[in-house]
Protein backbone atom coordinates (compact mmCIF):
# COMPACT_ATOMS: atom_id res chain seq x y z
CA UNK A 1 0.00 0.00 0.00
CA UNK A 2 2.80 2.41 0.91
CA UNK A 3 4.64 1.57 -2.33
CA UNK A 4 1.53 2.29 -4.43
CA UNK A 5 1.07 5.58 -2.62
CA UNK A 6 4.71 6.40 -3.33
CA UNK A 7 4.33 5.70 -7.05
CA UNK A 8 1.05 7.62 -7.17
CA UNK A 9 2.49 10.70 -5.50
CA UNK A 10 5.62 10.50 -7.62
CA UNK A 11 3.45 10.39 -10.75
CA UNK A 12 1.46 13.34 -9.55
CA UNK A 13 4.61 15.35 -8.96
CA UNK A 14 5.95 14.48 -12.42
CA UNK A 15 2.65 15.59 -13.93
CA UNK A 16 2.77 18.90 -12.10
CA UNK A 17 6.35 19.39 -13.24
CA UNK A 18 5.38 18.84 -16.93
CA UNK A 19 2.46 21.24 -16.61
CA UNK A 20 4.73 23.85 -15.09
CA UNK A 21 7.32 23.37 -17.83
CA UNK A 22 4.89 23.83 -20.71
CA UNK A 23 2.59 26.36 -19.10
CA UNK A 24 5.10 29.13 -18.61
CA UNK A 25 6.94 30.59 -15.65
CA UNK A 26 3.80 31.94 -14.06
CA UNK A 27 2.70 28.40 -13.15
CA UNK A 28 6.07 27.07 -11.93
CA UNK A 29 5.90 24.97 -8.78
CA UNK A 30 7.38 26.75 -5.80
CA UNK A 31 10.48 24.83 -4.62
CA UNK A 32 9.41 25.29 -0.99
CA UNK A 33 6.56 22.86 -1.62
CA UNK A 34 8.52 20.17 -3.53
CA UNK A 35 8.20 16.73 -1.97
CA UNK A 36 11.11 14.34 -1.56
CA UNK A 37 9.70 10.86 -2.30
CA UNK A 38 12.27 9.34 0.06
CA UNK A 39 10.43 10.92 2.93
CA UNK A 40 7.29 8.92 2.25
CA UNK A 41 8.75 5.72 3.69
CA UNK A 42 10.09 7.40 6.81
CA UNK A 43 8.28 7.22 10.11
CA UNK A 44 6.98 10.58 11.17
CA UNK A 45 7.33 11.97 14.67
CA UNK A 46 5.12 14.64 16.14
CA UNK A 47 6.60 18.11 16.13
CA UNK A 48 6.86 19.63 19.58
CA UNK A 49 6.76 23.42 19.40
CA UNK A 50 9.42 25.35 21.27
CA UNK A 51 8.23 26.71 24.59
CA UNK A 52 8.28 30.47 24.60
CA UNK A 53 8.68 32.56 27.70
CA UNK A 54 5.52 34.47 28.39
CA UNK A 55 5.07 37.44 30.60
CA UNK A 56 2.30 36.94 33.14
CA UNK A 57 -0.62 39.22 32.51
CA UNK A 58 -1.24 41.72 35.26
CA UNK A 59 -4.58 41.60 37.00
CA UNK A 60 -6.69 44.57 35.93
CA UNK A 61 -7.43 46.92 38.76
CA UNK A 62 -11.04 47.93 39.09
CA UNK A 63 -12.06 51.34 40.29
CA UNK A 64 -13.18 51.35 43.87
CA UNK A 65 -16.92 51.79 44.17
CA UNK A 66 -18.30 53.72 47.14
CA UNK A 67 -20.31 51.75 49.63
CA UNK A 68 -24.01 52.40 49.59
CA UNK A 69 -24.12 53.74 53.11
CA UNK A 70 -21.94 54.96 55.95
CA UNK A 71 -21.90 52.08 58.46
CA UNK A 72 -22.73 53.05 61.99
CA UNK A 73 -19.94 52.79 64.51
CA UNK A 74 -17.11 52.72 61.97
CA UNK A 75 -14.24 55.12 62.44
CA UNK A 76 -14.00 55.83 58.74
CA UNK A 77 -16.08 55.29 55.65
CA UNK A 78 -15.10 52.02 53.97
CA UNK A 79 -14.36 51.78 50.28
CA UNK A 80 -15.62 48.60 48.65
CA UNK A 81 -13.64 46.95 45.86
CA UNK A 82 -13.92 43.65 44.05
CA UNK A 83 -10.45 43.29 42.65
CA UNK A 84 -8.00 40.44 42.77
CA UNK A 85 -4.53 41.31 44.00
CA UNK A 86 -1.31 39.37 43.68
CA UNK A 87 1.99 40.02 45.43
CA UNK A 88 5.46 38.63 45.00
CA UNK A 89 6.76 39.01 48.55
CA UNK A 90 5.79 36.53 51.24
CA UNK A 91 6.99 36.70 54.84
CA UNK A 92 4.78 34.45 56.93
CA UNK A 93 4.88 30.67 56.88
CA UNK A 94 1.33 29.32 56.89
CA UNK A 95 0.24 25.92 58.13
CA UNK A 96 -2.13 23.71 56.16
CA UNK A 97 -5.40 22.25 57.42
CA UNK A 98 -7.03 20.76 54.37
CA UNK A 99 -9.79 18.20 54.97
CA UNK A 100 -8.67 14.77 53.80
CA UNK A 101 -12.09 13.53 52.70
CA UNK A 102 -15.57 14.59 51.68
CA UNK A 103 -16.76 13.75 55.18
CA UNK A 104 -14.22 16.09 56.81
CA UNK A 105 -14.97 18.83 54.30
CA UNK A 106 -18.71 18.41 54.78
CA UNK A 107 -18.28 18.77 58.54
CA UNK A 108 -16.70 22.19 57.92
CA UNK A 109 -19.49 23.10 55.51
CA UNK A 110 -22.19 22.17 58.01
CA UNK A 111 -20.50 24.21 60.75
CA UNK A 112 -20.43 27.28 58.49
CA UNK A 113 -23.94 26.70 57.17
CA UNK A 114 -25.47 26.35 60.63
CA UNK A 115 -24.32 29.90 61.36
CA UNK A 116 -25.26 31.22 57.96
CA UNK A 117 -28.67 29.53 57.64
CA UNK A 118 -29.87 28.25 61.02
CA UNK A 119 -32.15 25.22 60.58
CA UNK A 120 -35.78 25.98 61.49
CA UNK A 121 -36.91 22.37 61.61
CA UNK A 122 -35.29 18.96 62.17
CA UNK A 123 -33.87 17.34 59.07
CA UNK A 124 -34.69 13.86 57.89
CA UNK A 125 -34.51 11.76 54.75
CA UNK A 126 -35.99 13.29 51.63
CA UNK A 127 -39.26 11.68 50.58
CA UNK A 128 -41.29 12.60 47.52
CA UNK A 129 -44.73 11.02 47.10
CA UNK A 130 -47.21 11.07 44.25
CA UNK A 131 -50.04 8.87 43.01
CA UNK A 132 -47.73 6.91 40.78
CA UNK A 133 -44.35 6.92 42.64
CA UNK A 134 -42.56 7.24 45.96
CA UNK A 135 -38.93 8.43 46.04
CA UNK A 136 -36.64 8.37 49.08
CA UNK A 137 -33.01 9.51 49.27
CA UNK A 138 -30.65 8.00 51.83
CA UNK A 139 -29.40 10.90 54.03
CA UNK A 140 -26.01 9.18 54.39
CA UNK A 141 -25.47 9.38 50.65
CA UNK A 142 -27.30 12.65 49.97
CA UNK A 143 -27.11 15.26 52.71
CA UNK A 144 -29.96 17.74 52.91
CA UNK A 145 -29.39 21.29 54.15
CA UNK A 146 -31.84 24.20 54.38
CA UNK A 147 -31.86 27.02 51.84
CA UNK A 148 -32.10 30.66 52.84
CA UNK A 149 -35.51 31.12 51.21
CA UNK A 150 -37.15 28.14 52.90
CA UNK A 151 -36.29 25.50 50.33
CA UNK A 152 -33.89 22.57 50.63
CA UNK A 153 -30.57 21.75 49.01
CA UNK A 154 -29.48 18.21 48.12
CA UNK A 155 -25.70 17.66 48.21
CA UNK A 156 -24.93 15.12 45.47
CA UNK A 157 -21.18 15.23 46.04
CA UNK A 158 -20.44 12.01 44.12
CA UNK A 159 -22.79 12.81 41.21
CA UNK A 160 -24.71 9.60 41.84
CA UNK A 161 -28.15 10.95 40.98
CA UNK A 162 -29.16 9.72 37.51
CA UNK A 163 -30.31 12.49 35.17
CA UNK A 164 -33.88 11.19 35.04
CA UNK A 165 -34.07 11.07 38.84
CA UNK A 166 -32.77 14.65 39.00
CA UNK A 167 -35.46 15.74 36.57
CA UNK A 168 -38.12 13.89 38.54
CA UNK A 169 -37.05 15.59 41.80
CA UNK A 170 -36.98 19.09 40.32
CA UNK A 171 -40.30 18.65 38.54
CA UNK A 172 -42.00 17.32 41.65
CA UNK A 173 -40.70 20.02 44.02
CA UNK A 174 -39.23 23.19 42.43
CA UNK A 175 -38.17 24.37 45.91
CA UNK A 176 -35.49 21.65 45.92
CA UNK A 177 -32.05 22.44 44.52
CA UNK A 178 -29.23 20.03 43.73
CA UNK A 179 -25.52 20.80 44.23
CA UNK A 180 -23.33 18.35 42.35
CA UNK A 181 -19.90 19.67 43.30
CA UNK A 182 -17.96 17.88 46.03
CA UNK A 183 -17.22 19.78 49.27
CA UNK A 184 -13.51 19.20 48.66
CA UNK A 185 -13.79 21.33 45.50
CA UNK A 186 -13.46 24.47 47.64
CA UNK A 187 -14.77 27.66 46.05
CA UNK A 188 -16.40 25.82 43.15
CA UNK A 189 -18.55 23.98 45.66
CA UNK A 190 -19.38 27.07 47.72
CA UNK A 191 -20.18 29.16 44.64
CA UNK A 192 -22.70 26.56 43.50
CA UNK A 193 -24.06 26.13 47.01
CA UNK A 194 -24.54 29.86 47.58
CA UNK A 195 -26.16 30.26 44.19
CA UNK A 196 -28.66 27.56 45.12
CA UNK A 197 -29.34 29.00 48.58
CA UNK A 198 -31.61 31.83 47.47
CA UNK A 199 -29.84 34.72 49.21
CA UNK A 200 -30.73 38.29 48.29
CA UNK A 201 -27.15 39.03 47.19
CA UNK A 202 -23.89 37.06 46.92
CA UNK A 203 -20.64 38.76 45.87
CA UNK A 204 -17.49 36.62 45.50
CA UNK A 205 -13.93 37.87 46.10
CA UNK A 206 -15.14 40.83 48.10
CA UNK A 207 -12.71 43.48 49.36
CA UNK A 208 -13.28 46.57 51.48
CA UNK A 209 -10.90 49.32 52.62
CA UNK A 210 -11.08 51.61 55.64
CA UNK A 211 -9.21 54.90 55.85
CA UNK A 212 -6.73 56.55 53.53
CA UNK A 213 -3.33 56.70 55.22
CA UNK A 214 -3.05 54.41 57.09
CA UNK A 215 -5.44 52.14 55.22
CA UNK A 216 -6.88 48.84 56.40
CA UNK A 217 -7.75 46.38 53.61
CA UNK A 218 -9.95 43.37 54.30
CA UNK A 219 -10.98 40.70 51.83
CA UNK A 220 -13.41 37.79 52.07
CA UNK A 221 -14.35 34.85 49.89
CA UNK A 222 -17.95 36.09 49.74
CA UNK A 223 -20.09 38.99 50.88
CA UNK A 224 -23.66 37.87 51.50
CA UNK A 225 -26.85 39.83 52.06
CA UNK A 226 -29.37 37.35 53.38
CA UNK A 227 -32.36 39.64 52.73
CA UNK A 228 -33.05 43.02 51.18
CA UNK A 229 -32.88 44.55 54.68
CA UNK A 230 -29.47 43.08 55.59
CA UNK A 231 -27.56 46.22 54.63
CA UNK A 232 -29.78 48.55 56.60
CA UNK A 233 -29.76 46.25 59.62
CA UNK A 234 -25.95 45.89 59.65
CA UNK A 235 -26.30 42.16 58.96
CA UNK A 236 -24.03 41.78 55.93
CA UNK A 237 -22.00 38.56 56.15
CA UNK A 238 -18.32 38.15 55.25
CA UNK A 239 -17.90 34.43 54.59
CA UNK A 240 -14.52 32.69 54.70
CA UNK A 241 -14.58 29.12 53.41
CA UNK A 242 -10.94 28.00 53.41
CA UNK A 243 -8.48 26.88 56.05
CA UNK A 244 -4.69 26.91 56.22
CA UNK A 245 -4.38 30.15 58.19
CA UNK A 246 -5.06 31.68 61.59
CA UNK A 247 -8.43 32.99 62.68
CA UNK A 248 -9.21 36.66 62.23
CA UNK A 249 -8.24 38.54 65.42
CA UNK A 250 -11.08 39.40 67.77
CA UNK A 251 -10.13 43.07 67.53
CA UNK A 252 -10.65 43.01 63.76
CA UNK A 253 -13.91 41.07 64.03
CA UNK A 254 -15.19 43.64 66.52
CA UNK A 255 -14.22 46.50 64.21
CA UNK A 256 -15.94 44.83 61.25
CA UNK A 257 -19.00 44.23 63.41
CA UNK A 258 -19.21 47.97 64.16
CA UNK A 259 -18.93 48.60 60.42
CA UNK A 260 -21.93 46.34 59.73
CA UNK A 261 -20.18 43.06 58.82
CA UNK A 262 -20.65 39.68 60.50
CA UNK A 263 -17.62 37.40 60.06
CA UNK A 264 -18.27 33.68 59.53
CA UNK A 265 -15.19 31.48 59.10
CA UNK A 266 -14.09 27.91 59.88
CA UNK A 267 -12.84 26.93 63.31
CA UNK A 268 -9.21 28.07 63.05
CA UNK A 269 -6.42 28.42 65.64
CA UNK A 270 -5.76 31.82 67.18
CA UNK A 271 -2.60 33.74 66.37
CA UNK A 272 -1.79 34.87 69.91
CA UNK A 273 2.00 34.52 70.06
CA UNK A 274 3.49 35.81 66.80
CA UNK A 275 7.23 35.91 66.31
CA UNK A 276 8.52 39.46 65.77
CA UNK A 277 10.76 39.51 62.77
CA UNK A 278 10.60 43.09 61.46
CA UNK A 279 10.49 46.48 63.18
CA UNK A 280 7.76 49.12 63.03
CA UNK A 281 9.01 52.51 64.24
CA UNK A 282 6.88 55.60 64.57
CA UNK A 283 8.74 58.91 64.57
CA UNK A 284 7.82 61.38 67.32
CA UNK A 285 6.18 64.72 66.72
CA UNK A 286 8.96 67.21 67.35
CA UNK A 287 11.97 68.99 65.95
CA UNK A 288 14.07 67.89 63.01
CA UNK A 289 16.78 66.63 65.36
CA UNK A 290 14.30 64.57 67.39
CA UNK A 291 13.34 62.79 64.18
CA UNK A 292 17.01 62.35 63.31
CA UNK A 293 17.77 60.90 66.75
CA UNK A 294 14.96 58.36 66.31
CA UNK A 295 16.34 57.22 62.96
CA UNK A 296 19.90 56.97 64.26
CA UNK A 297 18.82 55.08 67.37
CA UNK A 298 16.91 52.59 65.21
CA UNK A 299 20.10 51.94 63.26
CA UNK A 300 22.07 51.40 66.46
CA UNK A 301 24.06 54.63 66.12
CA UNK A 302 24.84 56.81 69.14
CA UNK A 303 25.56 60.37 67.99
CA UNK A 304 27.54 62.87 70.06
CA UNK A 305 25.61 66.09 70.60
CA UNK A 306 27.34 69.47 70.15
CA UNK A 307 30.72 68.01 69.25
CA UNK A 308 33.50 70.36 68.15
CA UNK A 309 35.66 69.09 65.29
CA UNK A 310 39.24 70.41 65.23
CA UNK A 311 41.16 71.08 62.01
CA UNK A 312 44.69 69.87 62.80
CA UNK A 313 46.22 70.31 59.37
CA UNK A 314 46.69 74.06 59.77
CA UNK A 315 48.47 74.13 63.15
CA UNK A 316 51.89 74.57 61.52
CA UNK A 317 50.55 77.58 59.70
CA UNK A 318 49.40 79.16 62.94
CA UNK A 319 45.73 78.48 62.26
CA UNK A 320 43.48 76.89 64.88
CA UNK A 321 39.92 76.12 63.83
CA UNK A 322 37.19 74.31 65.77
CA UNK A 323 33.81 73.71 64.10
CA UNK A 324 30.86 72.76 66.26
CA UNK A 325 28.20 70.44 64.77
CA UNK A 326 24.81 69.50 66.17
CA UNK A 327 25.39 65.73 65.92
CA UNK A 328 28.48 63.69 65.12
CA UNK A 329 28.69 59.91 64.63
CA UNK A 330 30.50 57.20 62.72
CA UNK A 331 28.96 54.66 60.35
CA UNK A 332 30.98 51.83 58.83
CA UNK A 333 34.19 53.58 59.90
CA UNK A 334 33.38 56.92 58.24
CA UNK A 335 32.64 60.22 60.05
CA UNK A 336 29.27 61.92 59.68
CA UNK A 337 27.85 65.17 61.03
CA UNK A 338 24.40 66.73 61.29
CA UNK A 339 24.31 70.49 60.97
CA UNK A 340 21.40 72.91 61.12
CA UNK A 341 21.15 75.51 58.38
CA UNK A 342 19.03 78.54 59.20
CA UNK A 343 20.11 80.87 56.39
CA UNK A 344 23.49 81.96 57.78
CA UNK A 345 26.09 82.03 54.94
CA UNK A 346 28.83 81.09 57.41
CA UNK A 347 27.15 77.69 57.91
CA UNK A 348 27.62 76.90 54.23
CA UNK A 349 31.35 77.74 54.41
CA UNK A 350 31.83 75.60 57.51
CA UNK A 351 30.08 72.71 55.80
CA UNK A 352 32.48 72.88 52.88
CA UNK A 353 35.45 72.99 55.27
CA UNK A 354 34.23 69.86 57.08
CA UNK A 355 33.86 68.03 53.78
CA UNK A 356 37.51 68.77 52.96
CA UNK A 357 38.37 66.80 56.11
CA UNK A 358 36.43 63.73 54.89
CA UNK A 359 33.32 64.37 57.01
CA UNK A 360 29.95 63.70 55.36
CA UNK A 361 27.75 66.60 56.43
CA UNK A 362 23.98 66.22 56.44
CA UNK A 363 22.40 69.67 56.45
CA UNK A 364 18.95 69.93 58.03
CA UNK A 365 16.93 72.96 57.06
CA UNK A 366 14.48 74.72 59.35
CA UNK A 367 11.44 73.51 57.39
CA UNK A 368 12.54 69.87 57.10
CA UNK A 369 9.87 67.43 58.29
CA UNK A 370 9.93 63.68 58.93
CA UNK A 371 9.95 62.91 55.22
CA UNK A 372 12.87 65.22 54.45
CA UNK A 373 15.01 64.39 57.51
CA UNK A 374 14.65 60.62 57.15
CA UNK A 375 15.25 60.78 53.42
CA UNK A 376 18.47 62.79 53.83
CA UNK A 377 19.82 60.46 56.51
CA UNK A 378 19.10 57.25 54.62
CA UNK A 379 20.52 58.67 51.40
CA UNK A 380 23.74 59.79 53.14
CA UNK A 381 24.13 56.33 54.72
CA UNK A 382 23.45 54.74 51.30
CA UNK A 383 20.53 52.70 52.54
CA UNK A 384 18.12 52.08 49.64
CA UNK A 385 14.68 53.23 50.69
CA UNK A 386 11.89 55.31 49.24
CA UNK A 387 9.03 57.22 50.79
CA UNK A 388 5.89 55.55 49.53
CA UNK A 389 2.57 53.98 50.45
CA UNK A 390 3.81 50.56 51.58
CA UNK A 391 1.83 47.39 52.21
CA UNK A 392 3.28 45.99 55.44
CA UNK A 393 2.58 42.35 54.49
CA UNK A 394 1.01 40.68 51.45
CA UNK A 395 -2.73 40.28 51.37
CA UNK A 396 -2.28 36.67 50.31
CA UNK A 397 -0.80 35.78 53.73
CA UNK A 398 -3.86 36.92 55.69
CA UNK A 399 -7.36 38.11 54.72
CA UNK A 400 -6.34 41.62 55.78
CA UNK A 401 -3.37 43.96 55.56
CA UNK A 402 -2.30 47.50 56.49
CA UNK A 403 -0.90 50.15 54.16
CA UNK A 404 0.61 53.49 55.12
CA UNK A 405 3.17 56.05 54.02
CA UNK A 406 6.72 55.75 55.28
CA UNK A 407 10.21 54.41 54.58
CA UNK A 408 10.66 50.65 54.19
CA UNK A 409 14.20 49.26 54.01
CA UNK A 410 16.48 46.43 55.07
CA UNK A 411 18.22 46.86 58.42
CA UNK A 412 22.03 46.86 57.91
CA UNK A 413 23.66 43.66 59.12
CA UNK A 414 20.36 42.01 60.13
CA UNK A 415 17.89 39.69 58.46
CA UNK A 416 14.87 41.94 59.02
CA UNK A 417 13.16 45.04 57.69
CA UNK A 418 12.51 48.43 59.24
CA UNK A 419 9.47 50.55 58.54
CA UNK A 420 9.57 54.24 59.55
CA UNK A 421 6.42 56.33 59.58
CA UNK A 422 5.01 59.47 61.15
CA UNK A 423 1.37 58.49 60.66
CA UNK A 424 -1.09 58.22 63.54
CA UNK A 425 -1.88 54.55 64.18
CA UNK A 426 -4.97 53.29 66.01
CA UNK A 427 -4.78 50.51 68.62
CA UNK A 428 -6.54 48.18 66.17
CA UNK A 429 -3.87 48.69 63.52
CA UNK A 430 -1.10 48.28 66.08
CA UNK A 431 -2.62 44.97 67.15
CA UNK A 432 -2.74 43.74 63.54
CA UNK A 433 0.79 44.95 62.85
CA UNK A 434 2.18 43.15 65.90
CA UNK A 435 0.34 39.95 64.97
CA UNK A 436 2.03 39.92 61.58
CA UNK A 437 5.68 39.93 62.49
CA UNK A 438 6.51 43.46 63.63
CA UNK A 439 8.02 44.67 66.89
CA UNK A 440 6.36 48.04 67.47
CA UNK A 441 8.43 50.84 69.05
CA UNK A 442 8.26 54.59 69.29
CA UNK A 443 4.46 54.75 69.31
CA UNK A 444 2.95 57.98 70.59
CA UNK A 445 0.69 57.72 73.65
Amino acid sequence: MNRRMTYGLAGLICGLALIARFSGEAFALDRRFELDTRDLDRKTTPVVPDKKATTPKSVPRKTAAPIRRAPSGATSTPRVTTRSETYTEGRLSLFKMTPSSDAGAMTTVRALWDRLVPATQPEGPLELRADNFTLTLDPKSYQIIPAADGGKIIIDSNRNLPPLIRSLILEKDPALRIVSEAPTAGKRFFSQLLQAAGFYSVEPDFAVEFGEDPRLSVRADYRIERTAESLMRNETVLLYTGSGRYALPQSLQGFLGNAGFLVIEPDLPRHDNPSHRDRFIQAPVGTRFQVADTVLAALGLEPETGKSIEFTGWVNQGISLMVRVDRAFEYQGKPFALAAFDGNPVSYTLTRLLETQGVTVIVLNREDDFHAVTGKLLAALKLPASFDMHRLWPLRDTPYTVQMSGYFFREPGADRNIFFTDREVTPLLLDLIERNGYAVTGVRP
